[in-house]
């Protein structure tokens, strides 16, 4: 018997392809024939928006049956606040495939931060500088978050000389890149003399608000800080306090809490913040990466046999 999978967010060739290559599954378009299905294993989505509109309005009604779903996206936390998927069904995810645009973007931004970029942008060639531009080699980078993107960061950052230092929840294998590996309860120990710090990590319980108060106390004068993962990682209160104040050198964000931002955020008047509404994800190779992921687990799914890219749904990434 054919697997069910309904498919969100796909265009007509996209879907004639699929159906063309995976003849043990029967693929439904989920914008147009879901009122007659009554059972399916999996959905997979290709957008944002179409996995909402089925894990807000469908979800329940295949939860006994559904094996298989597909987020298009690498933060998902979300989802699982409201509703709960049954433990027995494998989710998937974007995370690592990611990695490459959303590093770009972070040294985007600390290059833009360092350059004075953001300042000429903003006010003209003519704008005097208070502070000489900074070149980034032998400076000290901490990347907070070892994953699919802070590998990429970590390889860029090196690439302009920085010395690279690291801090994740587990032991990774040993890379010539990375000077120094800390666990994620050396937090603070981590954090002193560093330069750069580049936040790349998923938001958990114990991730969030990491960068507090407490945090700065072990920051030195002069440190940027870059955040291109979720915006309740770092806690925008604090961060004002200390970008106002002139004690950091400046903060790139592409991520901030209780977005979308507003325009009359006190955060966006300060010289030394550079923000970009949530880009970073955005990539001309992304949907090549995503359709081959998707590819690479129908094919698994088709043969009953492990999915990648999975999500430890007690982990919440």
């Amino acid at each position: 018997m054919k697997k069910k999978v309904l498919l969100g967010g796909f265009d007509d060739k996209q879907i004639y392809k699929l159906k063309k290559k995976y003849k043990l599954i029967e693929f439904i378009n989920y914008n147009k024939k879901i009122k007659n299905i009554k059972k399916i294993d999996g959905f997979v989505s290709t957008t944002r928006k179409s996995f909402e509109d089925f894990y807000y309005k469908d979800l329940n009604k295949y939860q006994s049956d559904i094996s298989w779903i597909h987020i298009a996206g690498a933060g998902v936390e979300k989802y699982f606040m409201n509703k709960k998927i049954n433990s027995k069904c494998t989710v998937t995810h974007a995370k690592i495939i990611q990695g490459p645009q959303v590093a770009d973007h972070a040294l985007a931004l600390i290059l833009s931060l360092t350059r004075n970029l953001n300042l000429v942008i903003k006010h003209g060639p003519f704008h005097k500088f208070k502070r000489r531009p900074i070149e980034l080699r032998n400076k000290n980078a901490l990347v907070v978050g070892y994953g699919g993107i802070g590998r990429c960061v970590a390889e860029r950052a090196k690439g302009f000389g920085m010395n690279i230092d690291v801090v994740d929840r587990r032991y990774s294998p040993i890379s010539n890149i990375v000077n120094n590996f800390y666990l994620s309860d050396e937090y603070y120990k981590a954090l002193k003399e560093k330069d750069v710090i580049f936040y790349t990590l998923p938001l958990t319980q114990s991730s969030k608000k990491l960068f507090n108060e407490q945090s700065m106390k072990y920051i030195k004068k002069g440190a940027f800080i870059i955040n291109v993962c979720r915006g309740d990682v770092v806690c925008t209160k604090t961060l004002y306090k200390y970008l106002k104040n002139n004690y950091l050198g400046g903060a790139g964000l592409d991520v901030i809490d209780n977005e979308p931002i507003k325009k009359n955020n006190k955060i966006l008047k300060l010289s030394n913040l550079l923000f970009s509404p949530h880009l970073a994800g955005i990539s001309d190779n992304l949907s090549k990466r995503t359709f081959k992921l998707i590819e690479d687990n129908l094919m698994r799914f088709s043969k009953n046999q492990e999915l990648i890219n999975k999500l430890n749904l007690k982990e919440g990434y």
